[in-house]
């Protein structure tokens, strides 16, 4: 009555658990649409402003760099000039005779050598001379068809010329270098030059390391009057043209244009088309609309996780009163942090416990019945009386010198008193010893001859077994198509560690389904056509009531073929 209460009471789960998502899913996404819908318009400006951040930062790290480039252009050549250590090695080199000349060279590669060596961000190196058009000193080879003067012009003082970025005049690089150019002040000569440049792919290096727009943005270098030197895109930003920033021209209305100037006035401008700029920015609006989903998709989660509190407990509540009707023994223990849930569970597991130990007290009583009608069985046969009365035959018997009456009463006696469970609980050499006895008084019986032979393993003997078990499969053998020079077969032996068999085998007629059937059978006719009445039946039942599921008993006969009877029983599990 209890349980169809409780079942009674519990909620339609379906009901339930999709009203709880509903309620939670609204819940959870409500303010997040309100929030998406305020702050969309002021976070479109915030990522416009960053993309303009990102290319102003680039623009501004290009042009530290081509800074810093520059004035190691301008201190290598310091170095070079007649100020320095080189500059004066050089004028002696001009005006000395050739031994000293040989020295001096090898003292100008050595100092330019090593200068390399500790700048190794420098390429090619050397000393022009402009009436003669001659060349001393370089360390890489020198284009045949070299023209400082056609190098673009990045800025110009009186004594140096910036320029680049341009090709290498050195003919194995190819590649897009700064360069420096500067006048060396020899007493004697006024057209003496160093040029040094960049090592190769510097400033290419330079300004393709920090497009973020995946090869779109174009950048720019403007000199000091505003004419571009430098351009990475030469059809709509060509080399000479003159930018400026008031007054764009029309080819680069479509792009939008960022400057960085530098303190030598030359500039670094960045020209990024606005459509790829716009793509930028839809970038980052992408990137707000994956974490919105996120957020939405850990809303969800957190209203799960309610539900799941609410909903679960409800649903193994469920399952455990299906698991009563369906007389499941095998229960969890059930935990809940929420009060109402955790006493609804205490209160369930009590009541389910009370009614698992009335089915126990039932299914006791019904053992106990069944005991009953095996001991009824026994008492059929009458045993004390018959066993009182064979024990005076036998005292009678001794007493007139009838060896042979006072032997076979003896004999019947000890079979009697086994049956009756005299002596305590059995083992399988008690039930041996018992069947040889009946084996005995079967063979006076008897007007033919038959033999029963005993195999059992010694390890076996000493295991408990069922009293009155053996003699029933015997007696079968001796009543069911057993003829002359008949042989029965009585093996005993462990299956493993945890059952012995018991099989009984004859040579004789063989029975058809229909006699095993009978045999089977708990028709009182049938159970007295054999021995003392109790047969096959009797076995069967005994097993069943001992072992249950546990053990098994099969016959298998055919015709012409002789019986078997097999007999499985568990290791431990006998009642005494």
């Amino acid at each position: 009555m209890t349980i169809l209460k409780i079942a009674g009471l519990h909620p339609k789960p379906h009901s339930l658990k999709y009203r709880l998502i509903l309620i939670l899913f609204i819940s959870s996404l409500a303010p997040l649409i309100l929030i998406g819908s305020i702050s969309y318009f002021s976070m479109y400006a915030i990522l416009q402003n960053k993309a303009e951040g990102g290319v102003q930062s680039n623009l501004h790290q290009v042009r530290l760099l081509l800074e810093d480039t520059l004035g190691q252009l301008n201190h290598t050549s310091q170095q070079l000039a007649f100020d320095g250590r080189v500059g004066k090695s050089l004028e002696n080199y001009l005006s000395a005779d050739l031994f000293e000349k040989k020295r001096l060279n090898d003292d100008i590669r050595s100092e330019l050598g090593l200068i390399h060596f500790t700048n190794p961000t420098l390429g090619l190196m050397f000393y022009y001379f402009e009436k003669d058009n001659q060349r001393l000193f370089e360390n890489f080879n020198v284009r045949d068809d070299y023209d400082l003067k056609q190098l673009p012009v990045l800025i110009k003082f009186d004594k140096l010329t910036y320029m680049g970025p341009h090709l290498s005049l050195n003919p194995i690089d190819g590649n897009e270098v700064l360069s420096i150019l500067r006048k060396v002040e020899l007493p004697d000569r006024d057209d003496v030059y160093v040029y040094i440049e960049t090592n190769f792919k510097l400033a290419e290096s330079i300004l393709k390391d920090n497009d973020q727009f995946g090869g779109n943005l174009v950048h720019l270098i403007v000199d000091n009057h505003g004419q571009i030197v430098y351009s990475e895109n030469s059809t709509d930003f060509p080399v000479g043209m003159l930018h400026s920033a008031n007054n764009p021209s029309n080819k680069d209305s479509k792009y939008m244009m960022f400057e960085e100037t530098s303190n030598q006035s030359w500039k670094v401008l960045a020209a990024v088309p606005k459509s790829v700029y716009n793509l930028e920015v839809n970038r980052w609006i992408k990137q707000f609309a994956f974490f919105a989903i996120l957020t939405l998709i850990a809303s969800c989660f957190i209203a799960w996780l309610i539900w799941r509190t609410v909903y679960r407990p409800l649903k193994l509540l469920s399952t455990d009163i299906r698991n009563v009707k369906s007389n499941n023994e095998v229960f969890p223990r059930r935990q809940s942090q929420i009060l109402e849930f955790a006493v609804i569970y205490k209160e369930f597991a009590e009541m389910r416990r009370r009614i698992f130990e009335l089915i126990g007290e039932v299914e006791q009583k019904e053992q106990g019945k069944a005991f009953l009608e095996v001991e009824k069985l026994m008492t059929q046969i009458n045993p004390h009386f018959i066993h009182n009365t064979l024990d005076t035959i036998r005292w009678l018997a001794r007493a007139n010198g009838q060896k042979d009456i006072d032997r076979l009463v003896s004999t019947l006696n000890k079979v009697l008193y086994y049956n009756l469970g005299k002596g305590g609980p059995a083992r399988i050499k008690d039930e041996i010893e018992a069947l040889k006895n009946y084996v005995e008084l079967q063979g006076i019986r008897y007007n033919f001859h038959f033999d029963v032979n005993i195999h059992a393993d010694s390890k076996a003997l000493e295991l408990p077994v069922p009293r009155f078990i053996l003699q029933p499969l015997v007696e079968n053998a001796l009543y069911h198509g057993l003829e002359d020079r008949g042989v029965i077969e009585v093996s005993v032996i462990e299956d493993g560690e945890s059952h012995v068999i018991i099989e009984v085998r004859d040579n004789g007629d063989g029975m058809t389904e229909e006699e095993i059937s009978q045999l089977m059978s708990e028709n009182t006719l049938e159970k007295k056509k054999v021995g003392m009445g109790i047969g096959l039946q009797y076995v069967n039942r005994m097993v069943k009531f001992q072992f249950g599921a546990a053990a098994s008993f099969h016959i298998k006969s055919t015709i012409g073929s002789g019986t078997t009877i097999i007999l499985r029983l568990p290791i431990g599990g006998v009642l005494g």
